[in-house]
């Protein structure tokens, strides 16, 4: 087996429960601009980042807003939503204290820096956060490699001997394209659209046990 000595995880819809919140903050944005999306179409940018949805929408409608714009509004809806209903998903602060306590561990998110930090802040994230990349700190954004690339800089060690956990197709691609080993998560897309990931995994926890045994495998070998 290679030699695995770091975790990288996305945020959204990896460790936390936050993709609904997304979905309903741009819907009702949308809708104030006469614009009846529903969930289903919400489900193409799932990992994307808001920049590249807001572009879309303004391109579509000719909307008379920037991006900035439309970002702003669907982040001040989203930030109130996550400070009052913000969860993690069942079993991921055990998980994460478990693979902490014996190796490096960081947080490469799609994700603004102030989206990431109420986050964090709202599920009790943050100590797990000493090491994160968010979508401010890179040129590219998922799914080129750059977040995770970044951040196994930021560990110290190379993307070839770190684990990734994602759940969007996008998020998959780029740890992928960065070297890394992935392990999928079905909690917002299906099976068959992280096909690319080594492993897939329909539970969180159970993802992040298995991240933690392979790390304990190669630590064990090495």
């Amino acid at each position: 087996m290679p030699q695995y000595r770091a975790f990288i995880s996305d945020l959204d819809g990896t460790l936390v429960d936050s993709e609904p919140q997304h979905a309903e903050a741009w819907l009702a944005v949308l809708a104030g601009y006469g614009l009846d999306y529903d969930h289903h179409w919400f489900d193409q940018y799932v990992g994307t980042s808001d920049s590249f949805l807001a572009n879309d929408v303004i391109r579509d409608h000719q909307l008379g807003k920037t991006v900035r714009e439309l970002q702003i509004e669907k982040q001040d809806r989203y930030h109130d939503t996550m400070r009052q209903t913000g969860q993690l998903f069942t079993g991921v602060i055990e998980k994460l204290t478990q693979i902490q306590a014996k190796f490096p561990l960081a947080i490469g998110t799609n994700s603004g820096r102030k989206d990431a930090e109420v986050v964090f802040d709202a599920t009790g994230l943050r100590p797990y956060a000493s090491v994160f990349v968010t979508a401010d700190d890179v040129e590219n954004l998922k799914p080129a490699p750059d977040i995770f690339l970044r951040a196994a800089t930021l560990l110290g060690i190379p993307p070839s001997e770190c684990i990734v956990c994602e759940d969007s197709p996008a998020g998959v691609k780029a740890a992928k394209a960065a070297g890394c080993y992935v392990i999928g998560i079905t909690s917002s897309q299906p099976a068959e659209k992280l096909s690319l990931a080594n492993e897939i995994f329909e539970d969180n926890a159970e993802a992040l046990e298995r991240v933690f045994e392979i790390l304990n495998e190669s630590h064990q070998q090495g």
